[in-house]
């Protein structure tokens, strides 16, 4: 099955427990409403993803060796796992937040407005 497939599947099936309102799977701690505090804390993590990934393209941009890249990727996934803990997500959290963003408008521009508000809070001043 294609990326593209897998991807229309997976949403597919995600819009469909959302809109018949499953309730979670057993032994699912419960999930937590994506307030405009939970987006603040994915933008964060988000954030703090792409930084991670930044820095391992760029690692491996300058390593030729496939030990260098294995040691890059470790330390990209160990970032992406502190950074997860440090915004109180787990990876599943993290998936779940980011593809109801990609499905849904409202959450998209939350997302967006918060991103914005990041952005302004570590911009230099000047």
């Amino acid at each position: 099955m294609s990326n593209i497939r897998r991807a229309r599947a997976v949403g597919a099936a995600v819009l469909a427990l959302a809109l018949a309102g499953a309730a979670p799977a057993a032994g699912q701690a419960d999930e937590r409403p994506l307030d405009r505090e939970r987006m603040t804390q994915y933008a964060r993590a988000h954030r703090a993803l792409n930084d991670a990934r930044d820095e391992f393209h760029g690692k491996v941009g300058r390593v030729h060796d496939e030990q260098g890249r294995e040691r890059a990727r470790v330390e990209m996934e160990e970032q992406i796992a502190e950074a997860l803990a440090a915004h109180e997500l787990t990876q599943e959290e993290y998936d779940e937040i980011t593809l109801l963003i990609s499905l849904d408008g409202d959450a998209r521009a939350l997302f967006e407005e918060i991103l914005a508000e990041l952005a302004e809070e570590t911009a230099p001043s000047g």
